[in-house]
């Protein structure tokens, strides 16, 4: 288990948060958004139940990253309320008709302090998003 610090500066955290975003989620690497979790962590996405531990973040992010062709965020506002991390985004997919869709999403963090090297660890996360457009069908 990581050596817990005190969560990073405000700005530090923001900068975390760009950084896994565009060299992680938006690469569709999964080991990557995963690492930004405790070993313990836990992850709710949209209506689906509870993830609990890295290793079942990172399958559930990789099975989910295979069913679109590429993703990509647009910030709307980063927002910081002690160990509370608010991301709100409108994130666009590429489907695999190429058809391509945006959605407005909101994820929230969890903090509990950084790693050795760090970084912001999280050890909750809710996403919030309506994947509707995404899987409905081509017209």
């Amino acid at each position: 288990m990581p050596v817990l610090n005190a969560v990073p500066p405000r700005q530090a955290v923001f900068r975390w948060a760009r950084d896994l975003y565009a060299q992680s989620v938006d690469r569709k690497d999964a080991r990557g958004f995963a690492a930004a979790f405790t070993p313990d962590a836990r992850l709710r996405f949209g209506n689906n139940d509870w993830l609990t531990g890295r290793d079942a973040i990172e399958a559930a992010i990789a099975g989910f990253f295979t069913t679109f062709v590429d993703l990509a965020h647009e910030s709307k506002g980063e927002f910081l309320d002690g160990d509370t991390l608010f991301l709100e985004a409108v994130v666009t997919y590429t489907r695999h008709d190429r058809k391509q869709v945006s959605v407005p999403a909101m994820t929230v963090f969890r903090l509990v302090g950084a790693g050795d090297d760090g970084r912001p660890l999280a050890d909750q996360c809710r996403i919030y998003v309506d994947l509707t457009p995404l899987y409905a069908p081509s017209a």
